[in-house]
C-alpha cells in the first residue's frame, strides 16, 4: 500500500503538468496597410496622380526607381537583349498579409498550421507622376 501511495505522489505532479501544458491556439495575423478594393477601382491610368495614390493607400511599402529596376533585370540576365528605358518614372508597391494560425500543443506531440495570403498592389507612374499602369491581386479572400 505504501508503494502505491508513493507512486501516486510521484505521478500526480507529472499528470498535473501534462494537463496544464496542453492546449489549442487559434489566432490571426495582419501586416501592412489594408488595400481597399473599392479604391483600386478608382485608379485611372493617365488621370490618377501619385499624390492621390498616397492619400488613398498611405506611403508605399516599396519604392523602386526604373534605373534600379533595369539594373536588377540586367544582373539577373532576365532579358535577352539590352534594355531601353521603361515608360514609367517610378514604382509604388503595397502589400497586405493576413494569416490564420492553428496549433495543438500536447506533451509529446505538437502541431501548428498557418495559412498566409496576401493582397498586392503595384502602381507604375510616368514622368508626370500620373499612373501609367497598375496591377492588383486580392488573395486574402481565400482565407
Amino acid at each position: 500500500m505504501k508503494n502505491r501511495a508513493r507512486i501516486f505522489l510521484l505521478a500526480a505532479p507529472m499528470l498535473f503538468l501534462s494537463f496544464i501544458c496542453t492546449g489549442c491556439i487559434v489566432g490571426r495575423y495582419y501586416e501592412g496597410p489594408n488595400i481597399v478594393a473599392e479604391r483600386v477601382r478608382d485608379i485611372k491610368p493617365g488621370v490618377t496622380t501619385k499624390e492621390e495614390i498616397i492619400a488613398w493607400f498611405g506611403p508605399p511599402q516599396n519604392y523602386l526607381s526604373p534605373t534600379v529596376f533595369n539594373k536588377i533585370l540586367q544582373d539577373l540576365d532576365i532579358t535577352g537583349e539590352p534594355l531601353g528605358t521603361f515608360p514609367f518614372a517610378n514604382i509604388l508597391s503595397y502589400q497586405y498579409d493576413q494569416a490564420n494560425i492553428r496549433a495543438l500543443v500536447l506533451v509529446l506531440f505538437n502541431y501548428a498550421e498557418a495559412k498566409v495570403k496576401s493582397d498586392h498592389l503595384v502602381v507604375f507612374l510616368d514622368e508626370n507622376e500620373r499612373v501609367k499602369y497598375y496591377g492588383f491581386y486580392r488573395g486574402t479572400e481565400e482565407l
